[in-house]
């Protein structure tokens, strides 16, 4: 299992123009999928349905301080394996291209965003459980992240 921050620098090193929103969006993505294609976190989060869409709380206060600004390019070494790697760039090669906004606009039409939200709770956790059979049913865009995986 990868660490918040370890993740975190393999996001900031392959994608650029990514605020703390954009970032919310794409570590919760990553996650959903490694849950659904491999039946583990990727690393120990939880995502709350927030306003703008799922947020890992721990991941948002690190990055808070940058707004809507963009946040650096992470240039550093990343102690992460190759398998990792590839398949969190099997996922930004699916969704690291849309706008932050566009990011919630596609969260807010998802099953676990809308059953978490709908709970009248603030910031509900999104279940894994959820997330894990909603993103099954997702053939199309399963199947892209395989293929990428596959190479």
């Amino acid at each position: 299992m990868l660490t918040i921050e370890s993740l975190t620098n393999v996001i900031l090193s392959i994608c650029d123009d990514v605020s703390n929103k954009k970032l919310q969006k794409l570590a919760y993505y990553i996650y959903a999928w490694h849950m659904t294609l491999y039946g583990v976190k990727i690393a120990n989060m939880r995502f709350e349905a927030w306003e703008h869409g799922p947020v890992c709380r721990n991941l948002y206060n690190k990055y808070r301080h940058y707004g809507w600004s963009k946040i650096p390019t992470y240039k550093g070494f990343v102690l992460v394996d190759d398998e990792k790697i590839r398949f969190i760039q099997s996922v930004l090669n699916v969704y690291g291209d849309f706008s932050a906004d566009e990011l919630e606009a596609m969260t807010h039409k998802e099953l676990p965003w809308i059953e978490a939200r709908s709970t009248n709770v603030a910031n509900a956790v999104i279940s894994d459980i959820t997330i894990k059979t909603f993103y099954l049913g997702q053939n199309e865009i399963k199947n892209k992240i395989i293929g990428f995986i596959k190479g």
